[in-house]
């Protein structure tokens, strides 16, 4: 099996009771309509996840288990969802709380109604035993196996979530629908869903007849590389939407490009605009980091902006938390940026500009 991250702790067998995991194909049960989502299936008393973690030979197939009332997620990412159902009071433990912006997640934390289990990349197995978890969330990129398989062999299960590996936004987003499953809440996740997806569609027909289509920058420079979307990318997918020219929307990648610093002033050197700058929230901290970044026409014309609107005082960003959930919300975003006479009574959430 695949794991989480690596974990050196070992742990004692304890008993849980919970539903069973199993692997292999759901049976001929009526499939639900999943419209975007590829990764999960909702039978009609099984959750299948098609790929559980990336290249995953076997699916997970699981039972809803709404008497499950004592859960750990792993990423701040699948903190929405619980949110968004009205499951705040089931979260227990979380590896790294001072990355959570929810401001009820983070109320919690603070009232030592949710236990930190320590760093993504060491977390206290123990810990997260003694808390008697009714199951555990987590994602899996792919490349260790020792700290699901060690949570497993407690006898606490595994709830593989691989949205992460979803190629749309609404695909993404779409998860609410297996959390309201498993939890026994599937009309309520329906309903939050169908609005969300609403919405980022009525938005982007919006900005699907504008004529000029503003060309679009992204990412920054670590060491010598510069990393920016692929085309296939899920905000290379926004930026079109948007009503964008990304320069790089003819790329088949779907995770990261690595690129010269060279090669992207020659291709995006006149961009329109440049949107997403990694951890630099002032164009001096861009500028301080390389004095090139000065000679692009969206920094002088002062059309850079990041996804730091909204920051917790422990320094979560909320957009990688709640922003993966709320697609509709990143959409209006982009477009009030891009096109703003289209938003023009819209004030952005996630996105703001550079100083």
């Amino acid at each position: 099996m695949k794991g989480f991250l690596p974990l050196v702790i070992i742990v004692l067998l304890l008993g849980c009771n919970g539903p069973q995991k199993k692997t292999g194909h759901a049976n001929s049960q009526e499939k639900t309509g999943v419209e975007f989502a590829t990764k999960f299936e909702i039978h009609e008393s099984e959750l299948k996840v098609n790929e559980p973690w990336p290249g995953a030979v076997q699916s997970r197939i699981y039972e809803p288990a709404p008497d499950h009332t004592r859960i750990i997620v792993t990423s701040t990412t699948h903190l929405p969802y619980l949110e968004m159902l009205g499951l705040e009071d089931y979260l227990v433990g979380f590896p790294g709380t001072k990355y959570i912006s929810s401001p009820s997640f983070r109320k919690r934390v603070e009232n030592g109604q949710i236990t930190d289990l320590g760093p993504d990349g060491g977390m206290n197995l123990e810990l997260l035993i003694s808390l008697d978890p009714d199951a555990v969330f987590a994602f899996d990129m792919g490349s260790e196996s020792v700290g699901l398989d060690k949570i497993e062999e407690a006898g606490i299960p595994v709830i593989y979530n691989a949205d992460f590996l979803e190629s749309s936004a609404l695909g993404r987003a779409e998860w609410i629908r297996f959390f309201g499953a498993y939890f026994g809440l599937q009309t309520k996740a329906d309903s939050v869903f169908k609005k969300i997806s609403d919405r980022y569609k009525s938005l982007k027909e919006l900005a699907s007849d504008t004529e000029n289509r503003p060309t679009i920058l992204s990412g920054v420079v670590y060491g010598d590389i510069w990393y920016l979307p692929g085309g296939k990318n899920w905000a290379a997918e926004f930026y079109e939407d948007a009503g964008g020219n990304y320069l790089w929307a003819q790329n088949s990648t779907s995770g990261w490009i690595e690129l010269s610093f060279e090669s992207v002033y020659e291709k995006a050197g006149e961009a329109d605009f440049w949107i997403g700058t990694s951890t630099f929230n002032t164009k001096a901290e861009l500028k301080g980091q390389d004095a090139r970044y000065a000679d692009f026409d969206p920094f002088n014309n002062d059309q850079v902006y990041n996804y730091n609107k909204r920051i917790s005082p422990t320094g979560g960003y909320d957009f990688f938390e709640s922003g993966y959930a709320r697609p509709d919300i990143v959409l209006a975003d982009l477009i009030k940026i891009i096109h703003p006479e289209l938003m023009e009574d819209y004030e952005t959430y996630y996105f703001k500009k550079l100083p």
